[in-house]
């Protein structure tokens, strides 16, 4: 589990994230980041959650970013040097090629999934591995996703509910 703990957070000059009472993301729980464009959405993301998982050993950190397009050709010539025949033509592709080194771990670590503007979420639900999932989209919600509310107060600051 990770928690976050309330309070402000100077995010660039003139920008500020505030909590307003600590933000718990749990292993087995999804959670959606809802906020309109510009709201800091990403800026939490890169900002505040990832240096908190940067450097842990106790889990695993899979992070898609918003310009997923970049990442396929990243992943394209990894899987070319690495797993000849294994296309990755699609987002989901992608999510096949990570799950698929995840599966074949020996060990029973959690994994946090975190996709910044995700197009296709595509978990498999044979996966043996404990997963908390943390996305932002705007093209769909999860049923079962809680939702951590980005609300701009002003353009200065954003205020995150969860």
């Amino acid at each position: 589990m990770i928690t976050l703990p309330a309070g402000k957070r100077d995010i660039w000059p003139g920008f500020s994230l505030s909590l307003e009472k600590p933000l718990r993301f749990e292993v087995g729980k999804s959670y959606y980041l809802k906020g309109a464009n510009g709201s800091g959405k990403s800026s939490f993301i890169h900002q505040i959650l990832l240096p908190e998982l940067e450097g842990r050993t106790d889990l695993y950190v899979l992070c898609l970013q918003q310009q997923m397009h970049l990442q396929l050709y990243a992943l394209r010539a990894q899987a070319a040097i690495f797993k000849p025949g294994f296309a990755i033509r699609s987002e989901e592709d992608v999510w096949r090629y990570l799950w698929q080194d995840l599966a074949a771990r020996q060990d029973d670590l959690p994994v946090y999934v975190i996709a910044d503007e995700a197009y296709n979420l595509d978990i498999p639900k044979d996966m043996q591995r404990p997963i908390c999932l943390i996305y932002s989209s705007h093209r769909y919600q999860l049923e079962e996703a809680q939702i951590v509310e980005f609300v701009q107060n002003s353009p200065q600051e954003t205020v995150i509910y969860g």
